[in-house]
């Protein structure tokens, strides 16, 4: 078994884990879309246990055509709409999710074609160094690979999709635009200025003698 192969057979498996992850929302959205995520999973699952068993050159070609298959489906997917479901026609966005998926199914193919092509696998030394390989992959696909489960999982729940505004109270709003330009009192309130044109009103005054047009003198009967 060749290095190619072990990093080919975790590539798969981080393929299959984001497809399993997207399985619940496709199958909410239409069943026929859950059922194919689920499939592929499950290829992707038993192919990664038979290449790192015997990498020969059936599980090569298998592996090359299936994901040869949904890498073009992802790609109709993105750019023209699935012909299909209750989105045909209608592209879907390029999200985190699938851009992994994706780039594992093409190291898959990548590897296939090169053991397609009769290159000699290149053989590990030794088993320190088979399982140094497969640690340094299993960490590096398992780094990309859970930030992406954790994206299909959550695609249900809002993901692609604006938060909901709460809504605005228009009255509440003009009141407030009344308030800010009513002019704000502070203190006591100050007397009110006469407009132009008009005299302050002040009081009559008091004649104490009760006689209009008169001096102040007594009355002479």
């Amino acid at each position: 078994m060749g290095a190619g192969c072990v990093l080919a057979a975790f590539a798969s498996l981080g393929a299959a884990a984001i497809h399993f992850a997207s399985v619940p929302d496709h199958y909410t959205e239409w069943w026929a879309a859950g059922v194919f995520f689920c499939a592929v999973g499950a290829f992707q699952a038993g192919w990664a246990l038979a290449a790192l068993r015997a990498c020969g050159k059936v599980a090569m070609l298998s592996g090359l055509v299936v994901n040869a298959a949904v890498i073009a489906t992802w790609g109709v997917s993105r750019t023209a709409g699935v012909p299909l479901g209750p989105g045909a026609g209608v592209p879907e966005g390029v999200t985190r999710v699938g851009v992994t998926a994706t780039a594992f199914e093409v190291a898959v193919c990548l590897v296939a074609l090169w053991r397609l092509r009769g290159r000699p696998a290149r053989g590990l030394a030794s088993s320190f160094q088979a399982v140094a390989l497969a640690g340094a992959a299993g960490a590096v696909v398992t780094g990309l690979t859970m930030p992406a489960v954790v994206g299909a999982m959550s695609h249900g729940h809002g993901h692609g999709h604006g938060e909901e505004s709460a809504p605005h109270d228009h009255d509440e709003g003009n009141a407030d635009e009344d308030e800010d330009r009513a002019p704000r009192r502070t203190g006591s309130d100050p007397e009110e200025t006469p407009s132009a044109g008009q005299s302050p009103t002040s009081e009559p005054a008091e004649d104490p003698a009760g006689e209009h047009g008169h001096d102040g003198a007594p009355h002479e009967h």
